[in-house]
């Protein structure tokens, strides 16, 4: 379980200034998902890749593509199955990402050329959409305890609120790396404290049925061994 997280003015707008000259959506509204809101929250005690995070980093992407942390798809209460319902990039990955790209042209990323906005201390959540389609029904987003249902308070609870969200797959493919599924529906970023054990992050729209309301959902959950030793 998440610690809470607690802000008071001034810690809100200095996170506010970080998200605008670190992690710049570069997006304009118009191109956000119009359902989802630019949300803020913490980055916890994590900080920053260190100069030698930054150099192992490169060194991986110049070695060949790095890999990815993937959300396996929970279709029910229980363990995960062996599908992907989205992808994490942490800023490692970001910037090995990037070395890799930057290899293919025969001119080496340096460490001096990676931005703030790439080693910041901020997780790239990439989610596809829910398998059933409800036309027209907004989509919604949300980091809840695994296994525990979306349907349906309101507002949906939370446990840690993105700092901004897009269906804009250049928030992905500005460092590099490729858009991980046909039917991706939403990227996100949030603090490094969501990349914990048992916590479920989830896609859905909320729909009417026979019975009443239902979330249609697309839930991803990082393996166990990954959420305790990310880099």
């Amino acid at each position: 379980m998440l610690r809470t997280l607690t802000t008071t003015a001034p810690m809100i707008a200095a996170l506010m200034i970080v998200v605008l000259l670190f992690e710049p959506p570069a997006l304009h509204p118009s191109d956000r998902i119009p359902t989802l809101r630019v949300l803020t929250g913490l980055t916890g005690g994590h900080l920053a890749l260190t100069s030698s995070q930054i150099e192992a980093a490169l060194t991986l992407g110049r070695q060949g593509e790095p890999p990815t942390y993937a959300l396996t798809q929970v279709e029910g209460a229980g363990q995960p199955g062996s599908r992907p319902a989205g992808v994490v990039y942490t800023p490692f990955l970001r910037v090995a990402w990037a070395s890799y790209a930057r290899e293919a042209t025969g001119r080496p990323l340096r460490a001096n050329e990676v931005p703030g906005w790439m080693r910041a201390a901020v997780v790239y959540v990439a989610m596809r959409a829910p398998v059933e389609t409800a036309s027209g029904a907004p989509l919604f987003l949300s980091a809840v305890p695994a296994d525990t249902p979306t349907c349906c308070r309101q507002p949906q609870p939370t446990l840690v609120k993105p700092l901004w969200m897009t269906d804009d797959v250049t928030a992905l493919t500005r460092f590099g790396a490729h858009v991980p599924f046909g039917d991706l529906a939403v990227i996100a970023a949030y603090p490094p404290t969501i990349l914990q054990p048992g916590i479920d992050i989830v896609t859905f729209r909320r729909v009417d049925a026979i019975t009443g309301e239902k979330s249609l959902e697309m839930r991803g959950r990082l393996d166990p061994d990954v959420a305790i030793d990310w880099r």
